[in-house]
């Protein structure tokens, strides 16, 4: 029985979705859909709308009348700009996470089931008009029996399920409709349902948002400039998360900040800072820092809010955005084409010789641009865009960083019409350098770069193993040029030295490193003596290896 009733519940959806998609001119997914028996045939015979509109503007209309999962998911496809047109971006970008809010008693029901009490009981003041209505929660301002000031946000009742439910019909959608597309395209509609679906169950956990906001603060717990709310876990679960209340003006109220005679521009520039600082130093950003999730707290401090979509990346995505930077500032266009093809977001589609042209175009328009007047959210659309023409994937967390550029510098505009994030590359590079040369970062490094080497050479011999395993079972064919072989003995002898050298150089470093830490006598100048030998031993072998590899290359030449 319970069966027959979700299959019920189930078609009711299947035909609310096509109609709306019928009456928006989207007929040939329904049409689709009843030819696998989803549905009844005379959905199809729903007029459409006679208004003019572009195809961005009817999707976007589509995604409103659907409902808080399609208003989401039209959210998310927004910051893919490397695989959607950018008209349909434009449009998708102006979605709102605006609804009608549920009936208190409602909410309270699921507060006491959370939190097995009332909310009369948990806080000393409740006020039952919410301040924020979204498609997944719904906020309140209440204050603690401590006397602490919080904003309580309680999840909607069954909207987990009712969003399980509409994934499940958005999985039958694409598989369909990438049954009956070019196969050659670099992605398919399934693969963007399954980062939907990852990224929108993480944010039904609200518990997850509590320990990202207790992230953030952790990180800019020495930083004056920034504030970011304080998590009580008594009050919080998968569906309730309480936080400190921030005090102050959202950057969208113009007005309001105007009357406070603030530096606008002074605010712009620390929010800007504090974003590149949560890339290229945390490595964790804020996926979504748009007006409403940052307030002015005074003339010099901002607060962020809302850490449900966060960004992560990892050292391997940071060495290639450091690569793709480098090689875009030395107009190396092969080099940033390698670059993404290590990230393997070329596909087998993509023209290479095209995709290298425009790149040159994109990178030579932009390199003698002074900074000043160089537009960042600009570049990134742009770039976006070549990807787009070339069928080039980029990582679902490479697109929310691009699509965070743009709404930072958007941010920074609203607060100073003439601010970019050009502004503040400069101070930003110097921060991120004097943060890596920090004696404990480069120690971190040094351990991190000696236990890939210890890690690579441990399995080595099981690799090679392997390799022979597969060779003996006729697996792996050779073919070997008899001639070459004394200069491929003499480079692998002169690699195997390099290596051993380079091996002992980073253990040198790592224990002198370690010997000065401990501040371990006899001691010189106050500095441990043999920590002191080991750093000058190093810095020879060094010297050495750089030397010799600098003089292979000039022979080469």
């Amino acid at each position: 029985m319970g069966k027959l009733r979700r299959k019920y519940k189930s078609l009711k959806r299947y035909i609310q979705i096509s109609e709306v998609l019928v009456k928006y001119g989207f007929s040939f997914v329904a049409e689709k859909l009843q030819e696998k028996g989803y549905i009844p045939r005379f959905v199809l015979r729903i007029d459409p709308l006679k208004e003019q509109a572009s195809q961005g503007e009817r999707l976007r209309r589509a995604c409103e009348e659907l409902g808080p999962t399609f208003i989401k998911l039209g959210q998310i496809i927004s910051t893919r700009r490397d695989i959607i047109p950018e008209e349909i971006i434009n449009e998708l970008s102006k979605l709102q996470d605006n609804v009608v809010p549920v009936a208190v008693e409602e909410v309270k029901k699921v507060f006491r089931l959370e939190m097995n009490t009332e909310i009369e009981d948990a806080f000393a003041y409740f006020n039952e008009n919410p301040i924020a209505s979204a498609s997944i929660g719904q906020v309140y301002e209440a204050r603690l029996h401590s006397g602490e000031a919080v904003v309580v946000k309680i999840q909607r009742p069954n909207i987990k399920y009712n969003i399980q439910r509409d994934i499940e019909i958005l999985f039958d959608i694409a598989q369909l409709l990438d049954d009956h597309s070019d196969k050659k395209k670099p992605y398919r509609l399934v693969e963007i349902v399954q980062e939907f679906s990852y990224a929108i169950l993480k944010e039904l956990d609200y518990s997850m948002e509590a320990k990202n906001t207790e992230n953030f603060k952790e990180n800019f717990k020495s930083d004056s400039h920034i504030e970011i709310p304080s998590i009580f876990w008594k009050y919080t679960s998968n569906k309730v998360i309480t936080m400190e209340r921030i005090y102050g003006i959202k950057i969208m109220d113009i007005d309001e900040l105007n009357k406070q005679k603030w530096d606008l521009e002074r605010l712009a520039r620390i929010g800007a800072k504090s974003f590149m600082r949560q890339v290229f130093i945390h490595g964790f950003f804020h996926g979504d820092p748009h007006p409403g999730n940052i307030f002015a707290v005074s003339s010099s401090k901002i607060a962020f809010i809302d850490f449900g979509i966060v960004g992560y990346l990892d050292k391997s995505t940071m060495e290639h955005i450091r690569r793709m930077f480098t090689a875009a500032a030395s107009k190396d266009v092969d080099k940033v084409v390698d670059v993404l093809k290590d990230m393997d977001a070329i596909s087998n589609e993509t023209n290479i010789r095209r995709l290298k042209e425009e790149m040159s175009f994109l990178i030579n328009f932009y390199y003698n641009m002074p900074l000043k007047k160089m537009h960042l959210s600009d570049v990134v659309k742009q770039f976006m865009a070549v990807a787009y023409e070339n069928q080039v994937k980029l990582p679902s967390q490479f697109a929310m960083l691009l699509k965070a550029i743009i709404t930072v510098e958007g941010s920074g505009k609203l607060l100073y019409p003439n601010f970019t994030l050009s502004m503040i590359v400069k101070d930003s590079i110097k921060e991120i350098y004097l943060h890596r040369l920090k004696p404990e970062n480069m120690i971190k490094e040094a351990r991190d770069y000696t236990d890939e080497i210890l890690y690579g050479i441990k399995y080595l011999p099981k690799q090679i193993r392997s390799l022979l395993a597969r060779v003996e079972k006729n697996e792996i064919v050779f073919k070997f040029d008899q001639t070459g072989f004394k200069i491929i003995e003499r480079e692998l002898m002169r690699l195997t030295n390099k290596i051993s050298l380079s091996l002992i150089t980073s253990a040198l470093i790592v224990a002198s490193s370690l010997i000065i830490q401990s501040n371990m006598g006899p001691l010189l100048w106050g500095v441990p003596v043999f920590g002191l030998i080991g750093y000058v031993l190093s810095s020879i072998l060094g010297v050495g290896i750089i030397t010799t590899i600098l003089y292979n290359i000039w022979k080469q030449e």
